[in-house]
């Protein structure tokens, strides 16, 4: 079942690249998620990989949003972020 846009997800992904907060994750499929949080697994057979908590955003974004405080009150800014492009992999039969 796909997630609804606004949705909040988990990824893992095997890349090369490491994934900041704010960076976009775009599917093969054109699917986008917007990271929330990174951990970065440390030990065992997959180490090295890459856990995220994501939001399922709108295919369009490519942009985040930046609030910061100043003496007035807060500016909102776009600013551009990267965008890591993935591909699924197959399961084994028995995750299925």
């Amino acid at each position: 079942m796909t997630a609804p846009v606004g949705a909040n997800v988990g990824l893992y992904v095997d890349l090369v690249a490491r994934v900041a907060v704010g960076d976009i994750i775009e599917t093969q499929t054109g699917r986008r998620y917007g990271v929330l949080a990174v951990r970065v697994q440390m030990r065992g057979k997959h180490a090295g990989r890459q856990h995220l908590r994501c939001v399922v955003v709108e295919p369009d974004t490519d942009r985040k949003i930046v609030a910061t405080q100043n003496g007035d009150g807060i500016d909102i800014a776009e600013v551009p972020t990267r965008i890591h492009r993935i591909r699924w992999y197959s399961r084994g039969r028995g995750r299925r």
